[in-house]
């Protein structure tokens, strides 16, 4: 069986980048028809940045997200983020939940739980827990928040930061 390296895999930065395009069309679309200074509870968005695992190794990680926001302060959401040239060529996934909490205005706060799947020719998959913060600026219509988190895999710290962009409605 032929191994695919992350050169083979150029449709995942395509993929992605067209799902982000259509969920922040999307939005804009029923964020027009809200009115000024309602509460948005739908935030999606998309993520670039960079994974150091605990060998201090650093490569590019991108990915979506999502959080629904119950109100001003609480919200809980997914994300999922890749980074194909991770763990030596390998290719690596993070499919996790989690709950966020935003103690002042622009301020995230977030935990959850999840997997980190090493993709190859023997796949193995290890539960993670992240812990992280943002800070959302609005530029626009748009939110772009400096992101940084930590995950904590099998003994291991990882650290995941970049920047997220994302659209309420």
């Amino acid at each position: 069986m032929q191994r695919i390296t992350a050169s083979r895999r150029p449709f995942l930065p395509i993929a992605l980048s067209t799902c982000a395009f259509l969920l922040m069309s999307s939005s804009l679309a029923l964020a027009s028809s809200e009115e000024h200074g309602a509460m948005k509870h739908h935030i999606p968005g998309v993520f670039i940045g960079a994974t150091t695992d605990a060998h201090d190794k650093t490569e590019l990680t991108f990915g979506i997200e999502y959080e629904y926001r119950f109100n001003h302060q609480y919200g809980v959401g997914a994300i999922y983020e890749t980074s194909p040239d991770g763990h030596d060529g390998e290719g690596v996934t993070v499919m996790l939940v989690g709950g966020f909490w935003h103690p002042k205005d622009g301020w995230r706060l977030g935990a959850g739980v999840g997997q980190e799947k090493i993709e190859g020719a023997h796949p193995v998959e290890e539960s993670l827990v992240r812990v992280g913060a943002a800070y959302d600026f609005h530029v626009g219509g748009l939110g772009v928040a400096p992101t940084f988190n930590l995950d904590m895999v099998d003994g291991e710290n990882i650290f995941v930061y970049g920047v997220a962009i994302s659209k309420a409605f």
